[in-house]
């Protein structure tokens, strides 16, 4: 059976400090993005937001030994970074928009 991978958030990473108050160890792994996509919400005032995070780096946690790090199941434990991308539009140019995607 193959197990999740374990990621760890930079705000829940703050709190894993070790005790000489420095981040956890890890190695920096390549990636490349399989699909970004924005999330959209009609805001009470009639503008529409859309969010995407970009991914900015990941990294594979290392152990006090050294080692690849494990989450609490055993599955590999990952740290990354994330970038907000945002995008402000009008009812119209978000019906626009997703008229021109539901045809592509």
């Amino acid at each position: 059976m193959t197990r999740a991978p374990f990621f760890l958030s930079p705000s829940i990473l703050a709190g894993r400090m070790t005790p000489e108050g420095q981040a956890p160890k890890g190695k920096l792994v390549g990636f490349k993005p399989l699909q970004e996509r924005y999330c959209y919400y009609s805001l009470d005032d009639g503008t529409v937001l859309g969010v995407k995070p970009v991914m900015v780096k990941v990294f594979r946690m290392l152990g006090p030994d050294g080692r690849p790090a494990s989450g609490p199941d055993g599955a590999p434990a990952y740290f990354y970074q994330t970038q907000n991308v945002t995008q402000i539009l009008t009812p119209d140019e978000y019906k626009i928009m997703s008229n021109r995607e539901l045809q592509e």
